[in-house]
Order: structure tokens, then sequence, then C-alpha cells
């Protein structure tokens, strides 16, 4: 009977060997498998920062291209309404040089007629006398 105790203590004690061994095993894989999630998880994250750096760079070209839309819009508006006030103005001026020069002579007339000290008669003086007159 002493014999075999002695061998149940044996196979006890080396089965549970066996299990210490297959447990420092396990966690040896399992401390294998948290590296690899480790490293997978930095380039999952390395992989996600340059989908973002490259989404962000997408999107500031986009922005800049309906920026220079916006601009391009903006200034051919402006060049349009330049030109209708360059056209406002080109008219404004025939019509003063018009006015100088349908009036120049009566200027000049006015002016001669200040010199020689000679008197002259207000418009609506003028317009009134010449109803009389008719």
């Amino acid at each position: 009977m002493g014999h075999e105790k002695t061998e149940t203590v044996s196979t006890a004690h080396s089965e549970v060997e066996s299990i210490v061994s297959a447990l420092g095993e396990l966690e040896k894989e399992i401390d294998g498998m948290n590296a690899r999630v480790d490293e997978m998880k930095k380039r999952l994250m390395a992989r996600s920062n340059e989908q973002v750096e490259k989404l962000k760079q997408e999107l500031i070209s986009m922005a800049n291209a309906e920026a220079k839309k916006i601009v391009d819009i903006a200034r051919a508006e402006a060049e349009a309404e330049s030109k209708v006030i360059a056209a406002e103005a080109e008219k404004n001026l025939v019509a003063i040089k018009k006015n100088i020069d349908s009036s120049f002579g009566k200027a000049v007339e006015n002016i001669v007629q200040t010199v020689l000290g000679v008197e002259q008669e207000a418009p609506k003086a003028k317009k009134s006398r010449k109803k009389s007159e008719n």
C-alpha cells in the first residue's frame, strides 16, 4: 500500500507540473498575443492618422477651389459693374462737354462785357423782356 501511495503522489505531482507548465505556455502565448495586439493598435492608429491627414488635405483643397470660384464670380460681377459705371461716366462726360461747348460763346461774351464794364441783365430779366417785346 505504501508503494501505491508514492505512485499516486508522484503521478499527481507530475500532473501538477504538467498543468503548471501548460499554464506557463498559455501565459507566454497570451503575452505574445497582447504584444501583437499592441502592435496592431499602433499600426491602426498610424494608418488612421494618415487617412485623417489625407482627408484634411483634400478638404482644404476643395475649400480653396470653392473659395476661388466665389472670388472669380465676385471679380466678374465687379468688372461688369465697373464697365457699367465707366459707360455712365463717359455718357456724363459727353453731356458735360456738350454743355460746355454750347455755353462757351455766351461765357466769352459775358467775360468781354464784364471786362469792358458793360452792365449785364440777369437771365430772368432777359426772358421777361423778350416776352414783352413779342
